[in-house]
């Protein structure tokens, strides 16, 4: 059974450049490409999370002639366990599922709760459930949408590398516990591969048999590749952290330590299911075209060597 429906590229922050964000569908379509995914921000087609009505038919207008099948990657910034800001995070995170549904995107990735590490050490099962009461009545909104909450685990980035925050999603196994306690068919998950294998060696656990646990989710995927080593010494330059190899990386794949071929056997993920390519913008002047038939070739084993997830972990 085929269950990947379609490989591409996320086009990152256009920064409100509407000819930028056409040039780049023609060079993925180009490629080869079946998809896409936009990034909500830099559209400018939100502002005070209300949709501005112009910006988001000029981007629909863009998007449409190419025939590609799209999803969307919500802001980063959305924080459905930062109580200080909650309402306003939900009318952001309803903006997005918005502007998703009119851009005919069918999936939107959204990153999953992020608090203090003192305050997860005392009131973990408040804040899951409270994620969880939001998330379910945003997966309502979404289902009415006819979009998919893809809940994407998150990386070791620099705030929690510096002990201010942390999240459960560092650990693939974690968001499938809570994805499985909500239950609910329209928030699903986006294994992001890069980060979990940061997550795995921060929090010293196996990758690809924590990444098959959350087989029975995944809808979605980023796909790059990283040594997981934590960005935890002084640098000055996103080039020097690539040169120690630190920190999400969004490398091409084969320049980090992702057992591509494993993982790929690991896997049974849901029909259906899309690859964005998340590379950096350096890595995308000459590893773009490499790493696009690296994904093809991941997923032709996702499809072909499925195994139930059960049976790895």
């Amino acid at each position: 059974m085929t269950k990947i429906s379609g490989i591409g590229f996320n086009t990152g922050d256009v920064a409100g450049d509407l000819p930028r964000l056409t040039g780049q569908l023609d060079r993925f379509a180009r490629m080869g490409c079946e998809m896409v995914e936009i990034t909500a921000t830099g559209l400018d087609a939100v502002a005070g999370c209300k949709l501005i009505p112009h910006r988001v038919e000029a981007v629909r207008r863009i998007l449409s002639p190419f025939g590609f099948s799209y999803s969307m990657h919500a802001p980063i910034a959305i924080n459905l366990m930062d109580e200080a800001h909650l309402p306003l995070h939900r009318r952001a995170a309803e903006a997005s599922l918005e502007l998703a549904a009119a851009l005919e995107a069918t999936t939107m990735v959204l990153h999953p709760g992020r608090v203090h590490p003192d305050l997860w050490a005392d009131e973990a099962e408040r804040l899951l459930a409270m994620e969880r009461d939001v998330l379910g009545e945003l997966g309502e909104r979404a289902a009415a949408l006819g979009v998919v909450i893809a809940y994407e685990n998150i990386s070791p980035n620099p705030r929690v590398i510096a002990g201010l925050e942390t999240s459960y999603s560092l650990d693939p196994r974690q968001l499938a516990d809570q994805l499985g306690r909500l239950g609910h068919p329209a928030v699903l998950a986006c294994l992001d591969v890069s980060h979990a294998q940061q997550g795995a060696v921060l929090w010293e656990f196996d990758m690809v048999s924590a990444c098959a646990m959350l087989s029975p989710f995944i809808a979605h995927m980023h796909f790059s590749d990283s040594t997981g080593i934590p960005a935890t010494m002084a640098t000055k330059t996103l080039g020097e952290l690539h040169f120690f190899g630190a920190g999400d990386m969004h490398a091409p794949a084969g320049w980090g330590a992702i057992d591509f071929d494993a993982l790929g056997r690991a896997l049974d993920v849901r029909e259906g299911t899309r690859i964005v390519i998340e590379l950096k913008t350096n890595y995308h002047h000459h590893g773009a075209e490499p790493t696009l038939a690296a994904a093809r070739a991941f997923a032709a084993l996702v499809d072909g060597a499925a195994i139930p997830a059960t049976a790895v972990a």
